[in-house]
């Protein structure tokens, strides 16, 4: 029971009392201390002591820190903004400031009742650019009030820093609308003698108009994809997306990189949902797990999707697969399997640039094969030495790969069938037929462009893959680009953004792989070791990746902004002062015109893809 000379005459306990029972506690220790408190000590204000101690808070008022690194512009500041503007009028007259402070606990805006509070204020460094997180000054309206996940109300020597001792704060935390996370802190601040708890209803209000003011900048869809989320989340590890955005929690963040959400998506658009949640074994690189996947239907036709992992398994764990070759490419599993059929030459086939010759070298390294000789058919006629090489190669066990059949001179025909019947046959020994053994010619041909001749070689030899066109295996293209970055020098490697995988996923490729591979050589050439964002991409990879079709003014307009963003290397501040107009338009017409990186993610909870 509270003795009565702890109280003032108002019936609130005495300054003193407060101040020494945070100063035994701190004295004292946690350890010492053990786990009980006062009965007249808020719980609240226990627990935010102890963790305060524990994180080592300062409680010198001249000790706070200036941060100095926030986004004016942000998507909080802009939707709390007029609330705050509200709030100020309203309490001008009262004597009470409003603060808002970012995710970090970093203040990032006030309202200041007059000059006198903010002199106040100034003295107790609650200003714009300080770091009032709990685990930096302690026990405050706006660090608390994000710890605790609710309304606080904190007075006088309640807080942990003696600096803020004069003041009363009611705080609460602001929850994104989507993702359910918390996004900041509103807190009202007064001289703690004229303080009331009235304040806590005006907090409660002003930040559920916040969450009101983020909700209208965020899209329907996006609102129901959060709301499945929240369901989701305390499940263990779950992934909750659409074809634009995904949502994890902390635990299924692990499974998460660029090539794992495009893979993901695909694989959970290629199965049947008639009859409700499905068991998965994912094998997508970094995402191998059993997994149990949701169709969500709240989000109308739109597909969307709940994932929770139910049990990782490690990489390199051994897997049940038809064909014992160490590669995941379903075409260089296709070759082998007709390479383990007979000692033939293999063919590959597919439109040109299609990743014929990539397909055969990785088939080729997977089995421990060297290097092979690399014929062109068009240049044998003009190298005369070309079937002495090739025939001295298959007979010490090194595969030969013309390719182009297409561009066969028909003078060199009968040289070609005659080489490939001539390794065809199989050997004396049985057990020298395997693939790792057995040297093989292979031809690639594009069969749109082959003469009937070169036809007739084609089919002399066992068909061993064929490839369609890029646009038609999109769920590649991550495994391809990492391929082909893997062939330059480490520090060569561009860093793609997953809004930057996400335009190559939309992409049609009319050049197919040779298309792919310019462009990634082009990007390590301009950035090497540099993040590329989708800005830095050729623009007519924009149209695909747009959510709507543009005038011709937009596209001019989209033109230059993407042109200033590449000069200011994505610095939107600079790339604004480039184009003669303010921040706050850059970004508004940014979104608009499909240039906001977010609105191209198939996932937003990535920053990097490894090269």
């Amino acid at each position: 029971m509270t003795h009565v000379s702890q109280l003032t005459t108002s019936g609130t306990l005495m300054p003193d009392t407060i101040r020494s029972a945070k100063e035994t506690l701190i004295s004292r220790g946690l350890l010492r201390s053990g786990s009980g408190h006062p009965d007249w000590l808020p719980e609240q204000i226990d627990r935010s002591w102890r963790r305060s101690i524990s994180a080592g808070a300062t409680v010198e008022p001249n000790s706070l820190h200036y941060v100095n690194d926030f986004d004016s512009d942000s998507e909080l500041y802009r939707a709390a903004r007029p609330i705050l503007d509200r709030l100020e009028g309203t309490l001008q007259d009262l004597g009470t400031s409003v603060f808002l402070a970012d995710r970090t606990g970093q203040i990032v805006a006030r309202r200041v009742a007059g000059d006198s509070e903010r002199t106040r204020f100034d003295n107790a460094c609650a200003a714009e650019g300080f770091d009032f997180s709990e685990e930096r000054i302690g026990t405050n309206g706006l660090g608390t009030a994000m710890q605790e996940g609710g309304a606080v109300f904190i007075r006088g020597p309640e807080h942990f820093n003696e600096a803020l001792e004069q003041l009363a704060c009611a705080g609460v935390g602001i929850r994104h609308p989507a993702t359910g996370r918390l996004v900041g802190s509103l807190s009202l601040a007064a001289p703690a003698d004229a303080a009331e708890k009235h304040m806590l209803a005006l907090v409660r209000e002003g930040a559920h108009q916040i969450v009101d003011s983020l909700g209208r900048n965020v899209g329907w869809r996006e609102l129901a994809l959060g709301r499945s989320y929240q369901r989701h989340r305390d499940r263990g590890p779950v992934i909750v997306l659409n074809s634009d955005t995904v949502m994890s929690n902390v635990t299924g963040l692990s499974f998460l990189n660029v090539e794992s959400h495009a893979r993901l998506w695909e694989s959970l658009m290629s199965q049947d949902w008639s009859e409700g949640p499905r068991l998965l074994d994912l094998n997508l690189h970094t995402l191998q797990a059993r997994a149990l996947a949701h169709r969500l239907e709240d989000l109308g036709d739109e597909p969307a999707f709940a994932v929770e992992i139910l049990n990782r398994r490690r990489p390199g764990e051994p897997q049940k697969r038809e064909v014992d070759t160490p590669t995941h490419d379903e075409f260089v599993t296709q070759l082998h399997r007709a390479a383990t059929r007979n000692t033939a030459a293999l063919s590959i086939t597919g439109p040109s640039g299609s990743g014929k010759l990539h397909v055969a070298l990785d088939w080729l390294r997977s089995i421990g094969q060297p290097e092979p000789i690399i014929l062109e058919a068009g240049d044998l006629e003009s190298r005369p030495s070309w079937r002495t090489e090739a025939a001295e190669a298959l007979s010490s066990q090194r595969a030969v790969v013309i390719r182009r059949l297409e561009d066969l001179p028909i003078s060199q025909l009968n040289a070609t069938k005659a080489i490939s019947a001539r390794f065809s046959s199989c050997p004396d020994n049985p057990i020298e037929a395997s693939p790792e053994t057995y040297a093989r010619l292979i031809m690639t041909a594009d069969l749109s462009r082959c003469s009937n001749t070169a036809l007739g070689v084609v089919a002399q030899a066992t068909r061993g893959a064929v490839l369609p066109p890029l646009a038609s295996r999109s769920q590649d293209i991550p495994g391809i680009t990492a391929a082909l970055l893997e062939r330059l020098d480490q520090d060569e490697h561009p860093i793609l953004s997953a809004a930057t995988m996400q335009v190559l996923l939309r992409w049609h490729w009319p050049g197919n792989i040779a298309e792919l591979d310019g462009l990634v050589n082009n990007l390590a050439r301009e950035f090497p070791g540099q993040p590329v964002s989708p800005y830095h991409l050729p623009e007519q990879m924009w149209d695909a990746a747009n959510r709507h079709t543009l005038t011709r003014i937009e596209c001019a307009e989209r033109s230059e902004i993407v042109t200033a963003l590449r000069q200011a290397n994505g610095n939107r501040s600079r790339a604004a002062i480039l184009l003669g107009i303010g921040r706050t338009t850059l970004y508004r017409k940014i979104y608009a015109l499909g240039l906001e990186e977010d609105a191209l993610l198939v996932s937003a909870a990535q920053q990097h893809l490894a090269g």
